[in-house]
This record gives structure tokens, sequence and C-alpha cells, in this order.
């Protein structure tokens, strides 16, 4: 009789994986022994306790419990829906988030991929149904917690806001700020050079002609080596703290601190600005034009190219072109693109195999050409906006170099999907 053979061990038929470490700290204090480090030692000794090896750490310095989109969050998930992650080590959960409903998506996450999550403040975590319960309720319990001091904030700020106090933010160009009330204080310097400001633009000068007047002079703004542009001096010239006066929602409110110009000035200048505004756009948003607004830069200058519009006898032309002048530098001169061309031909892209045509392009490209070409030309258009991450034309090399977002296939099966898209 044949001797029966015995079934390996649970241990030997599954890998040995391993474990790693998560820490996050909502703010970098350059301390030398920080809030990550200290969760890192806990952390480890912890693991040592049970005989685990971690392989890897996760920080993320300065990461928002408010939100997922963390460096570090991400390449965690990206690790773990690889198949590479057995234990996720963390202090306590709201180290990972403070919201309930993005704690049930990684868990939900982690479930499936089967991986386990343990909590050094609560070892049971997760382990039976009443401790997955506690393990909500705290959740619940941080989040509340967190919603509350948010509301205690803004009526604490409301409150300084009625008298007239700075309650935060950047300090405008021309002021600096008290050291014990953190209130805003005249720079004398500075000061001169806004009234000066303000002064041309009550003569009718317009912001870049004074961007350029304040350059010549070698004016400093408050970040070093920059020049002064445009936008700059427009949203000073809009600022309504040079009068005295504090934003407070949608309105403004008197101030403690001394005005730079005086408020007939200020709405002097801001008639001036307005009467160059009284034409009313009669096309539709440039979100909808111009799908590819922010995320087609001049391979140049790297800068953004600004949409625009000719308007012909019985027809309108729209372009992409390097006009910006950020940083204080001049436009590139002849770089402009067609909006329908360059959007048709990134449309087209999708349908090509990645050797007929010139431009690089990483993500998903053979998951989604299928479902792209099913797409009518208008959702296609629609959806250049979301997928894209960012478009690259090299005017000296002839090139276009398109980067989209880690979900574009998602995406994109999510719009095949709807009837009303598909051819």
């Amino acid at each position: 009789m044949a001797e029966k053979r015995k079934k390996p061990a649970p241990d030997v038929l599954r890998p040995v994986r391993k474990a790693v470490i998560y820490t996050r700290q909502s703010r970098d204090r350059n301390a030398v022994f920080s809030s990550c480090d200290m969760q890192r030692s806990i952390c480890k000794d912890f693991a040592d306790g049970f005989g685990w090896e971690v392989c890897e750490t996760f920080e993320d310095v300065g990461g928002s419990s408010e939100s997922l989109d963390r460096p570090s969050l991400r390449r965690l998930l990206q690790s773990v829906e690889a198949g590479g992650v057995d234990r996720i080590i963390v202090y306590s959960v709201d180290r990972l988030t403070r919201k309930l409903l993005h704690l049930q998506v990684l868990l939900q996450t982690f479930e499936q991929h089967d991986v386990s999550l343990h909590v050094v403040t609560d070892p049971h975590f997760g382990s039976s149904a009443s401790a997955r319960l506690m393990s909500n309720i705290i959740a619940a319990a941080s989040e509340f917690q967190q919603d509350l001091t948010r509301e205690r904030l803004a009526e604490a700020r409301a409150a300084l806001k009625q008298k007239g106090r700075r309650v935060a933010g950047r300090v405008p160009y021309g002021y600096v700020t008290d050291r014990n009330s953190k209130q805003l204080i005249i720079d004398p310097t500075e000061a001169k050079r806004v009234r000066k400001i303000f002064e041309l633009a009550v003569s009718g000068k317009r912001p870049q002609e004074i961007a350029d007047y304040a350059n010549g002079r070698k004016w400093q703004t408050r970040r070093d080596g920059a020049m002064w542009t445009a936008r700059q001096v427009l949203k000073m010239l809009s600022n309504p703290t040079y009068a005295g006066m504090i934003h407070h929602g949608p309105g403004r409110l008197p101030g403690q601190h001394e005005a730079i110009v005086d408020h007939a000035m200020f709405e002097q200048v801001r008639v001036v600005i307005a009467s160059r505004r009284s034409r009313k756009a009669d096309y539709a948003p440039a979100k909808i034009l111009f799908p590819l607004r922010r995320l087609l830069k001049c391979g140049r200058c790297h800068r953004a190219m600004t949409p625009c519009m000719n308007q012909r006898k019985y027809f309108r032309d729209y372009f992409y072109r390097c006009r910006s002048r950020a940083g204080g530098k001049p436009p590139c001169r002849n770089v402009s693109l067609r909006a329908f061309e360059i959007e048709h031909f990134i449309c087209s892209m999708f349908e090509q195999s990645e050797a007929d045509h010139e431009s690089s392009a990483n993500g998903p490209l053979e998951a989604i050409r299928s479902s792209w070409y099913e797409l009518n030309m208008r959702t296609q258009t629609n959806l250049l906006a979301t997928i894209i991450k960012e478009v690259v034309f090299d005017p000296d090399a002839g090139s276009i170099s398109v980067t989209l977002v880690d979900d574009a296939a998602e995406q994109i099966m999510s719009a095949k999907s709807d009837g009303s898209s598909t051819r």
C-alpha cells in the first residue's frame, strides 16, 4: 500500500512576504527627532516583537489627513496592488487618515489584496467584529473632532476680522508684521513704491507698463531675483489692504492697519481697471473651448501656452500661444499652435500604434486604444482636460510629448460605458 504523502504546512506553501511601515506628520518642523522618527521607531519595535521583517518605510512629511493624495501613500498603495506587501504597520489610525470614508476605502483596498493592517496603539484592530466597530467609532470621533476644531477656528477668525484685525496669510508688499501682535506695519521704502504704482495706474498706465517701470528702476520684489510682472501689478492694484481694508468673505471690512493709499485713489484705480474689462464674453468658457488650457507647455521656456482667439469676419480662430510673461521674461516669438490641430493630433494618437507618431506618452496606451476609438470626437476632446497631465511642445525640434494621468484608462473606460458617448 502506497504511503500517504503529507501536505506541507501552510507556511511552506505561502512565500514569506514582508511588512512595511507608514508614518505621517502634518508639518515639517525641521526637528532633530521628528514625529515620523518617533512613529518609525515604535513601529519597528512592534514588528521586531512579532519577528516581522520590515523591508521599507513610507513617510509623508507635511501631508494633510484631509486627502489621500500624498506621495508616499500613493507609492504604498501601488506596492499593495503589485502584491509585494503582506503587512502595513502604523502608529495610530489617524496617521493613515482622519476621515471615516477614506478609512473604509483603504481597508477595502487592503482586504482585496490580502494585506493586513496593524495599529500599534490598537493591537486588536480589525481582528473581530467588535474591534472593527470600535475602530469605526474611533475614526468617526476623530473626524468629528477635526471638523469641530475647524469650525472653532473659523469662528475665531471671523471674530478677529470683525474687529479689523489681520488673521493670517501672505504679507502684502509694502507691509511687514509686528513680532508680537502679527498685525501689519508699513515698510517706508516699499510703501513709497506702492504709492507710485497706484499713481501710475491712475494716470492711465497699463499693468505691463508699470511692471516695466519698476523693473527699469530695479525695485526688488519679495522673491529673490524675480522681476515685476503685469499680473503681480494687477493683483496689487486690486488688493483692498492698501486702502486700509481687510478681506471678509465676498466683502471688505475696515482694518486696524494703516493705509498706504487713500480710499478715493483705490476706488479710482478700480474704475480704471473695470473700464478695460467692460467687454462681455459671448463665447463658451475657456475650459470647453480649450481643454489643454494650463496643460500645454512651451518646450523652449517651460511656461504654459496661453489660449487666445482671433475674430475674423465670419468665424473665429482658436490658438495656443507662448505669450506668458511669468518670471518677468518676455514670451517666445512665433510659438503658436492651432487649438483644433493639436487637440485632434492628440486624439488620433491614441488610435495609432506607438511607432506611427512622433510623440511619446507614458500610460496604458494599449489598454485605452480600443476604447478610445469607440468614443465620438466631442467626448474625446472633453476627456483631454482630465486624462492628460502635461503636453510639451518643442518648437525647435517640432515634437510633442504627452504625459497621461495615472487613472487615464479608467476614465476612458467609464466614458465608453456611457452609451450616448459612443460612435
